[in-house]
């Protein structure tokens, strides 16, 4: 690893840094809703975070006292996140539990974060105070009382506490997308480097705009979408994620309107805005200054992203805007980025091959057999990455295996799990990442998790290969697709059942059920156990989208092979 100096120690010394510009200084613009916005410049956002952090102090929260704040994307929760950093506290997002208007699931959801985390103070709406009981040990702030005393300048302010580089910046749980939330300590200095690491990779300066739409207690939210726009001073532009969803061509207007430079999303967010934004929803719409269309946080597909510059270009998207990447919590977030302006490449490999032996071998793009792998790029500086085999032995490029990384970025542990911390550590500072991938003239490939591979007569699969294959059948939801593993009770070896969400009803079933077995099988040589069908929405995804493997096996396949028994 290099001796990377990052510009600021903290991201907390970057914004008093870019508040000393005044007038002049870049800011976070939030749109809840097409008419409204709400720009908070710098120094704006640093005087009113002083005010929340004196009203959070006055609520019994102190240094290192952690701080869960559960509010939708907008000024109550910057102000609010950075008002616990500059008092010292440790904040953590969560997701606000709210479903068409009811608190469906808070209970139970708080008083699991509260029992892990302890906090002495949980920020929240109005709605989901209502809704909880007292949670034992945190005061309940309602957040947008707390906005209120911040926007008041008569208000008294804390004084700015500058933190090192070994107190805790956040919290971020995990996704858990493969099993239980863990918290991730990631330290003020853990946070500054990542921030340092990235805008140096893509070149991120003060004259770029990011445009985000990824909800803050995502990590990749929250530093592309908040630390890195302050670290870099500047401008970035927020909408909520519930906008996206319901409009996404919102997100394309505002690139356009903001003249974004920068904006990111997971694979499925790209696919989304692709098949769910019509032409007349674009009128005026001028993409050209879009340089970076960073992707990463879940597998990254080639047909999505063909899908997506096809279908943009003709709006003025470079062709050569999309960047793939990779990372995770524990890295503070980035570990490899492509590089803006580079195209992106593909490797199509043998997936017999792959699957059996563990070996890459290139074979013709059109192959049956070709499995297609998206080049994450290479480790940003100060980072190294490996790929070691079962018993932690480094192998060579073109050699599939476990993904390991170190870097001056990665977390200090999971909060209170020295078990799980220790399990994930290797000597000399290497984390496994769970990731199953290879490595091409310095560059990384993923091609799947560790836990999701399918494992079929000691041969691996990839779950997203069978996946893939059951989305090309007409009635199939795209993105609601899940292929698990699961061995019978008589059985030496797993079998492959594939989940689809679908709308087709009655003698259709059967049908569409035939079909999907049939392009799975045509496509990847293995034929599915079974095929459940089930309505839509009904396959468990982590707030992030992610696809929730083991959940869905347990909601699915384990009720239907138990009833077969």
């Amino acid at each position: 690893m290099t001796g990377l100096r990052p510009k600021f120690p903290s991201v907390v010394h970057a914004l008093l840094a870019q508040a000393e510009r005044g007038p002049d200084g870049a800011s976070i613009t939030v749109i809840p809703e097409p008419g409204k916005e709400e720009a908070l410049r710098h120094d704006v956002l640093l005087a009113r975070a002083a005010r929340c952090a004196a009203a959070l102090a006055e609520h019994g929260v102190g240094h290192g006292d952690r701080v869960v704040l559960c509010l939708p994307t907008g000024p109550q929760f910057i102000t609010a996140f950075f008002g616990a950093q500059l008092l010292g506290a440790v904040p953590t997002a969560v997701a606000v539990p709210l479903r068409f208007g009811g608190a469906a699931g808070a209970e139970g959801q708080m008083k699991d974060i509260v029992s892990y985390l302890r906090p002495a103070a949980v920020v929240t709406t109005a709605t989901v105070i209502d809704a909880l009981p007292d949670l034992d040990g945190a005061a309940m702030l309602d957040g947008g009382e707390l906005y209120v005393r911040a926007t008041a300048e008569d208000a008294p302010a804390h004084p700015v506490r500058r933190p090192s580089g070994d107190d805790l910046a956040l919290i971020q749980c995990t996704s858990g997308s493969t099993g239980t939330p863990k918290g991730v300590m990631i330290s003020h200095a853990n946070l500054a480097v990542n921030c340092e690491q990235f805008t140096t990779a893509i070149n991120w300066t003060r004259e770029d705009v990011n445009v985000s739409w990824i909800p803050l207690y995502h990590d990749m939210g929250l530093i592309t979408g908040l630390m890195c726009p302050v670290y870099a001073g500047s401008d970035g532009v927020l909408m909520p994620p519930a906008r996206f969803l319901r409009e996404p061509a919102e997100w394309l207007r505002h690139i356009s309107t903001y003249r974004g430079t920068l904006g990111a999303a997971p694979n499925f967010g790209y696919g989304y805005v692709t098949s769910r934004v019509r032409d007349e929803a674009l009128e005026g719409v001028d993409l050209s200054s879009w340089r970076a269309a960073l992707c990463g946080a879940e597998p990254i597909q080639p047909d999505t992203v063909r899908r997506f510059v096809e279908r943009f270009v003709d709006w003025g998207l470079p062709r050569d805007a999309f960047t793939p990447g990779y990372g995770m919590a524990e890295a503070s977030l980035v570990i490899t980025t492509g590089m803006p302006e580079d195209a992106m490449r593909v490797d199509s490999i043998d997936r017999g091959a792959a699957a059996t032996h563990g070996q890459v071998t290139d074979v013709d793009p059109e192959s049956v057999e070709a499995l297609h792998v998206v080049d994450c790029g290479r480790p940003i500086e100060g980072t190294e990455i490996r790929v070691v085999d079962g018993d932690g032995h480094p192998l060579g490029e073109d050699h599939i295996g476990h993904l390991q990384f170190r870097s001056p970025s990665r977390t200090v542990g999971y909060f209170e799990l020295p078990q799980e911390t220790a399990a994930c550590l290797e000597e000399e500072g290497w984390w496994k990442t769970g990731d199953i991938g290879y490595l091409r003239d310095g560059s990384l490939r993923i091609t799947g998790r560790a836990k999701d591979l399918v494992i079929i007569r000691g041969a691996n699969y990839f779950p997203s290969d069978f996946e893939q294959a059951a989305e090309t059948v007409p009635g199939v939801r795209l993105g609601a697709v899940i292929a698990v593993g699961h061995r019978a009770a008589d059985s030496d070896s797993e079998d492959l059942h594939v989940i689809a969400e679908t709308e087709v009803e009655g003698e259709e079933r059967e049908a569409l059920r035939l079909a999907i077995r049939g392009a799975v099988s045509s496509r990847t040589g293995v034929t599915p156990a079974q095929v459940h069908l089930v309505p839509r929405r009904s396959i468990p995804k982590t707030t992030s989208g992610k696809l929730q493997r083991s959940k869905a096996r347990e909601l699915f396949v384990e009720p239907a092979a138990a009833a077969d028994e």
